[in-house]
Protein backbone atom coordinates (compact mmCIF):
# COMPACT_ATOMS: atom_id res chain seq x y z
CA UNK A 1 0.00 0.00 0.00
CA UNK A 2 1.21 3.37 -0.86
CA UNK A 3 1.49 5.42 1.96
CA UNK A 4 0.37 9.10 1.98
CA UNK A 5 3.45 10.78 2.98
CA UNK A 6 5.24 8.99 0.02
CA UNK A 7 2.64 10.68 -2.40
CA UNK A 8 3.37 13.81 -0.76
CA UNK A 9 7.04 13.26 -1.06
CA UNK A 10 6.58 12.44 -5.01
CA UNK A 11 4.89 15.68 -5.34
CA UNK A 12 7.54 17.57 -3.79
CA UNK A 13 10.38 15.83 -5.81
CA UNK A 14 8.13 16.05 -9.53
CA UNK A 15 7.32 20.31 -8.49
CA UNK A 16 11.41 20.70 -7.52
CA UNK A 17 11.89 19.20 -11.04
CA UNK A 18 9.34 20.98 -13.18
CA UNK A 19 11.07 24.20 -11.25
CA UNK A 20 14.07 23.42 -12.44
CA UNK A 21 12.79 22.30 -16.16
CA UNK A 22 11.32 25.85 -16.55
CA UNK A 23 14.70 27.55 -15.79
CA UNK A 24 16.44 25.03 -18.21
CA UNK A 25 13.59 25.79 -20.46
CA UNK A 26 14.30 29.85 -20.13
CA UNK A 27 18.07 29.20 -20.49
CA UNK A 28 17.96 27.01 -23.28
CA UNK A 29 15.37 27.86 -26.19
CA UNK A 30 16.47 31.23 -27.75
CA UNK A 31 16.55 33.02 -30.89
CA UNK A 32 17.89 35.59 -32.11
CA UNK A 33 14.97 37.84 -32.73
CA UNK A 34 14.28 38.35 -29.03
CA UNK A 35 11.10 37.37 -27.34
CA UNK A 36 8.61 34.24 -27.52
CA UNK A 37 6.68 31.71 -26.02
CA UNK A 38 9.13 28.90 -25.18
CA UNK A 39 5.69 26.96 -25.29
CA UNK A 40 5.83 27.55 -29.19
CA UNK A 41 8.55 24.85 -29.19
CA UNK A 42 7.06 22.00 -27.70
CA UNK A 43 5.23 22.02 -30.61
CA UNK A 44 8.35 21.32 -32.85
CA UNK A 45 9.01 18.35 -31.23
CA UNK A 46 5.23 16.48 -32.41
CA UNK A 47 6.32 17.50 -35.32
CA UNK A 48 9.39 16.35 -36.39
CA UNK A 49 7.53 13.18 -36.34
CA UNK A 50 5.06 13.76 -38.54
CA UNK A 51 3.36 17.05 -40.35
CA UNK A 52 -0.12 17.53 -39.18
CA UNK A 53 -3.18 19.98 -38.90
CA UNK A 54 -3.07 22.67 -36.31
CA UNK A 55 -5.84 20.83 -34.25
CA UNK A 56 -4.32 17.33 -33.98
CA UNK A 57 -0.72 19.55 -33.02
CA UNK A 58 -3.16 21.18 -30.42
CA UNK A 59 -4.80 17.63 -29.33
CA UNK A 60 -1.31 16.19 -28.64
CA UNK A 61 -0.28 19.07 -27.11
CA UNK A 62 -3.08 19.18 -24.85
CA UNK A 63 -3.52 22.70 -25.26
CA UNK A 64 -6.50 24.96 -26.33
CA UNK A 65 -6.90 25.75 -30.48
CA UNK A 66 -6.48 29.04 -30.16
CA UNK A 67 -2.95 28.97 -28.60
CA UNK A 68 -1.32 26.32 -30.43
CA UNK A 69 -2.49 29.05 -33.45
CA UNK A 70 -0.35 31.63 -31.98
CA UNK A 71 2.69 29.12 -31.59
CA UNK A 72 2.07 27.90 -34.98
CA UNK A 73 2.47 31.92 -36.47
CA UNK A 74 5.59 32.24 -34.05
CA UNK A 75 7.07 28.89 -35.22
CA UNK A 76 6.04 30.09 -38.77
CA UNK A 77 7.70 33.28 -38.59
CA UNK A 78 10.93 32.19 -36.94
CA UNK A 79 11.16 29.59 -39.98
CA UNK A 80 10.93 26.62 -37.89
CA UNK A 81 7.61 24.70 -39.81
CA UNK A 82 5.56 26.45 -43.03
CA UNK A 83 2.20 25.88 -43.87
CA UNK A 84 0.93 23.20 -46.72
CA UNK A 85 -2.04 22.19 -48.45
CA UNK A 86 -3.18 18.70 -47.17
CA UNK A 87 -2.91 16.20 -50.32
CA UNK A 88 -6.48 14.86 -48.80
CA UNK A 89 -8.31 18.08 -48.20
CA UNK A 90 -7.38 20.77 -50.00
CA UNK A 91 -9.35 23.00 -48.17
CA UNK A 92 -6.93 22.45 -44.68
CA UNK A 93 -3.69 22.99 -43.96
CA UNK A 94 -0.93 21.17 -42.66
CA UNK A 95 1.49 21.89 -40.55
CA UNK A 96 5.46 20.82 -41.79
CA UNK A 97 8.35 21.34 -39.64
CA UNK A 98 11.55 22.58 -41.87
CA UNK A 99 14.85 21.69 -41.52
CA UNK A 100 15.55 24.91 -39.65
CA UNK A 101 13.25 23.33 -37.44
CA UNK A 102 14.48 19.44 -37.67
CA UNK A 103 17.89 21.01 -36.84
CA UNK A 104 16.32 23.34 -33.98
CA UNK A 105 14.84 20.25 -32.15
CA UNK A 106 18.64 18.09 -32.41
CA UNK A 107 20.16 20.82 -30.92
CA UNK A 108 17.51 20.72 -28.24
CA UNK A 109 17.93 17.36 -27.85
CA UNK A 110 21.67 17.13 -27.78
CA UNK A 111 21.43 19.54 -25.36
CA UNK A 112 18.88 17.77 -23.50
CA UNK A 113 20.82 14.59 -23.51
CA UNK A 114 24.33 16.58 -22.49
CA UNK A 115 22.83 17.62 -19.50
CA UNK A 116 21.03 14.11 -18.36
CA UNK A 117 24.30 12.32 -18.86
CA UNK A 118 26.27 14.96 -16.90
CA UNK A 119 23.17 15.14 -13.83
CA UNK A 120 23.47 11.22 -13.69
CA UNK A 121 27.27 10.10 -14.77
CA UNK A 122 26.94 8.29 -11.74
CA UNK A 123 23.63 6.37 -12.72
CA UNK A 124 24.44 2.54 -14.32
CA UNK A 125 22.24 1.83 -17.70
CA UNK A 126 20.16 -0.61 -15.08
CA UNK A 127 18.92 2.46 -12.72
CA UNK A 128 18.43 4.48 -15.91
CA UNK A 129 16.38 2.11 -17.58
CA UNK A 130 14.42 1.45 -14.31
CA UNK A 131 13.79 5.11 -14.00
CA UNK A 132 12.33 5.12 -17.16
CA UNK A 133 9.87 2.24 -16.95
CA UNK A 134 8.68 3.01 -13.48
CA UNK A 135 8.21 7.44 -14.54
CA UNK A 136 6.49 6.15 -17.53
CA UNK A 137 4.12 3.84 -15.64
CA UNK A 138 3.66 6.61 -13.08
CA UNK A 139 2.37 9.17 -16.12
CA UNK A 140 0.30 6.18 -17.96
CA UNK A 141 -1.28 5.51 -14.10
CA UNK A 142 -1.88 9.02 -13.59
CA UNK A 143 -3.00 9.90 -17.06
CA UNK A 144 -5.95 6.96 -16.26
CA UNK A 145 -7.50 9.33 -13.46
CA UNK A 146 -6.36 12.86 -14.72
CA UNK A 147 -8.15 13.84 -18.10
CA UNK A 148 -5.91 15.81 -20.63
CA UNK A 149 -6.18 20.20 -19.84
CA UNK A 150 -8.43 20.72 -23.02
CA UNK A 151 -11.11 17.51 -21.37
CA UNK A 152 -11.53 19.52 -18.14
CA UNK A 153 -11.93 22.32 -19.75
CA UNK A 154 -14.80 21.13 -21.82
CA UNK A 155 -15.93 19.60 -18.82
CA UNK A 156 -15.88 22.43 -16.46
CA UNK A 157 -17.71 24.63 -19.44
CA UNK A 158 -20.43 22.07 -19.46
CA UNK A 159 -22.71 23.11 -16.91
CA UNK A 160 -21.92 26.93 -17.34
CA UNK A 161 -23.33 26.85 -20.89
CA UNK A 162 -26.35 24.62 -19.78
CA UNK A 163 -27.11 26.73 -17.01
CA UNK A 164 -27.03 30.19 -19.36
CA UNK A 165 -30.27 28.30 -21.10
CA UNK A 166 -33.52 30.30 -20.92
CA UNK A 167 -35.96 29.10 -18.91
CA UNK A 168 -39.42 30.31 -18.00
CA UNK A 169 -39.58 32.48 -15.16
CA UNK A 170 -41.61 31.43 -12.77
CA UNK A 171 -45.19 33.01 -12.37
CA UNK A 172 -46.20 34.90 -9.47
CA UNK A 173 -50.02 35.36 -8.97
CA UNK A 174 -49.00 38.77 -8.36
CA UNK A 175 -47.59 39.47 -11.55
CA UNK A 176 -50.00 39.77 -15.20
Amino acid sequence: MVEDRDIDQLFDTLARYIRMRERAVHTTFGTPDGEFETAAFKGLFHLATRPMRSRELAAELGADPSTVSRHVSQLVDLGLIRREADPHDGRATLLVITDAGRDRVESMRAGRRSAVHAAMSEWSADEMATLVILLTRFVDAVETVVPPACERRRSETAPASESRRITPAPTNSRNP
